[in-house]
């Protein structure tokens, strides 16, 4: 029953002739954390169908299948300063062997359907049926109203898994659109519930969210959903003065602060700013602000580590920024870099870039990452990366 939903629309799609493209890629890297080293990568096929029926109907879907090679299980407690973990895993004082404890997570190889979708457009509604793209907010590195997805801050941009549900979209008069998402489940109040208001005012468009979703302890933990979250946001986009401008928050609450140490409402927002140079730099910074984040890293806790690193949470601590620059320095090579940096423990990254349009429709991509801090910081405990990406769309 696993391909259930591909089984039902394949015959839809053959009649409608069908256009099939996609990519493959592939990616090599090696990190070094401490004393360890981890030597990993992938092999990656995305196959995209879609069809046409007629004018009112669009039919939608992809196979992913990936399949990992080199250090496939890896210990968590390599991502997690000593001091943090010790308490969870002291050492046996029997024991002669050496101390070394794991916390094992494995990387299977995945087949699955991403994305498998109908949409039918009416004169003013759209609906979309299915597992679908829900990617909301203008936030580049961050986004704090958007509760389906999480980024990682080496690669903010990198496609997002789908999401199982219903979604309607209505056009208003001057310009204003409304939209709604459910992502249905067994009981109603369970269920993840999202509705934009957007409308556009000068050179500014503006976008207005409530949600309301429940959170629960990292997948990796087998928790159960302990607690029920409600969310209210805003979104700003537009230029001033020749520069973008973006500004995107949320005022969160709950019923059931034990999940959060006690809090019942937070905030979390970024602000954002880009430019282009004449020479054709493109450069581009956001800070985050989270409420719900740690201040002080002597009182994190390994559920606050282990949370992040799950991304069911947006950042480990309050205050970070981020930064990207890009520019098409040859024909064919474009060179960028990221950095990134938690003010609330002086640690941080810096990642280089270098992107080659080889040929036609297949890219070349190698990205450096060095990292500061000291060895019980979020990022200091790592210290260096390499990764090397070939991909080729079709």
């Amino acid at each position: 029953m696993k391909y259930w939903g591909l089984f039902i629309l394949l015959p839809c799609l053959l009649l409608a002739q069908p256009e099939f493209f996609g990519y493959f890629e592939s990616e090599a890297s090696t990190m070094q954390i401490g004393t360890s080293n981890y030597n990993y990568g992938f092999n990656k096929f995305r196959l995209d169908v879609e069809a046409r029926p007629n004018d009112h109907i669009l039919i939608g879907a992809n196979i992913t299948a990936q399949q990992y090679w080199g250090q496939t299980t890896w210990n968590m407690l390599d991502f997690i300063p000593e001091e943090i973990w010790t308490p969870f895993f002291p050492p046996d004082p029997l024991s002669s062997q050496a101390y070394s404890p794991a916390f094992p997570i494995t990387i299977p190889d995945t087949l699955f359907l991403d994305n498998v979708y109908m949409k039918i457009s009416l004169s003013s509604l759209d609906v979309t049926v299915g597992r679908q793209q829900i990617s909301k907010g203008v936030g580049y590195a961050w986004n704090p109203t958007d509760i389906f997805n999480s980024k990682s801050l080496l690669d903010p941009s990198y496609e997002q898994t789908g999401v199982e549900g219903l979604r309607f979209d209505y056009t208003l008069a001057y310009t204003a659109s409304v939209s709604v998402f459910i992502q249905p489940e067994q009981e109603w109040e369970q269920s993840a519930k999202q509705g934009w208001l957007k409308v556009n005012l000068g050179s500014f468009d503006i976008e207005l969210t409530k949600a309301s979703h429940n959170w629960g302890y990292p997948t990796f933990l087998t928790g159960p959903y302990l607690q029920n979250r409600s969310l209210l946001g805003a979104s700003v986009v537009g230029e001033v003065l020749g520069f973008g401008t973006w500004f995107e928050g949320s005022s969160f609450q709950t019923d059931s602060p034990l999940a959060t140490g006690g809090d019942e409402e937070w905030k979390e927002f970024i602000v954002g700013v880009d430019y282009t140079f004449e020479n054709s730099l493109y450069i581009l910074g956001e800070y985050l602000h989270n409420d719900l984040g740690v201040a002080d890293k002597s009182e994190l806790t390994l559920w606050d580590y282990l949370g992040a690193l799950d991304g069911a949470s947006h950042s480990l601590m309050q205050d970070y920024a981020f930064f990207y620059a890009m520019h098409p320095t040859f024909d064919f090579v474009t060179l960028s870099a990221i950095a990134f940096t938690n003010f609330n423990d002086n640690s941080g990254a810096f990642s280089p870039i270098v992107d080659w349009n080889i040929l036609q429709d297949a890219n070349l991509s190698v990205q450096g990452s060095f990292f500061w801090g000291e060895d019980d910081t979020e990022f200091g405990l790592q210290d260096w990366g390499l990764t090397l990406t070939a991909t080729s769309s079709f």
